[in-house]
């Protein structure tokens, strides 16, 4: 009879902990829905310069804008809600541009109005969606220690998180940009170095058991100098 409770009981918290944010997801549904119709703008009508297209694909891509408009970014998301936002305004006039557009007869009005909306979607993409894999780890390892763990001064997962950090920092080191970013290769170069040393300094420091304020100090370094890199691709 304890057996069957106890399996009740489980079954029962199932659904309570299915409904538990991931707060290390970096997909936001809107936006993946947003690609359908900016696909057949992007790489069927344009090109094509298809304008009866162009003004019958505005529907679909004023209605996917209406819904990304109101989605919220959660978890690790959250750190990029200002430039989100700021985006989100661009990619709105642009839209509305796009709309005033397709009423009239200039097809290089037309044409320009449909580009800068998918150069806008792109841009949003970016921001959500780190240039490489290795980044996008370094960042959900991160997120746990700016967020989390050094705030509660929890340090058993400092030293845990510290590993890993210095884990997914090799890892960035040792990966080198695809040619779609070779324009900023330079730039990455420099960007990449300098957080790799501020990794090394932080990592260094929990391993020799500084104060927690040093930690907090050096930390901030390591967010700030990530935050570069981020930037860089957006």
């Amino acid at each position: 009879m304890r057996i069957i409770i106890t399996i009740l009981i489980l079954i029962n918290a199932l659904p309570v902990f299915a409904q538990l944010p991931d707060e290390t997801s970096g997909r936001v549904p809107e936006l993946d829905a947003f690609h359908k119709p900016i696909y057949a703008l992007w790489h069927e009508a344009w090109p094509a310069k298809d304008v009866q297209t162009l003004k019958h694909l505005f529907p679909q891509v004023d209605s996917a804008y209406t819904t990304l408009a109101a989605a919220t970014l959660q978890g690790i998301l959250r750190d990029k809600q200002s430039r989100w936002d700021e985006k989100k305004e661009e990619l709105r006039i642009a839209v509305d541009e796009y709309r005033q557009s397709i009423n009239g007869t200039d097809t290089s009005r037309i044409l320009r109005a449909a580009e800068n909306v998918h150069m806008l979607y792109e841009q949003m993409v970016r921001i959500v969606r780190p240039a490489t894999q290795q980044i996008d780890e370094f960042h959900r390892v991160l997120y746990s220690l700016h967020h989390y763990y050094l705030p509660k001064k929890n340090i058993p997962m400092i030293k845990k998180n510290a590993e890993e950090l210095a884990k997914a920092m090799n890892a960035i080191d040792t990966v080198t940009l695809s040619k779609r970013w070779e324009k900023k290769k330079n730039q990455y170069e420099k960007y990449r170095g300098s957080l790799s040393d501020a990794v090394k300094r932080y990592v260094g420091a929990v391993r020799t058991a500084e104060p927690i304020t040093a930690l907090i100090k050096l930390e901030g370094v390591v967010h700030s100098r990530y935050q570069m890199i981020e930037k860089m691709f957006e």
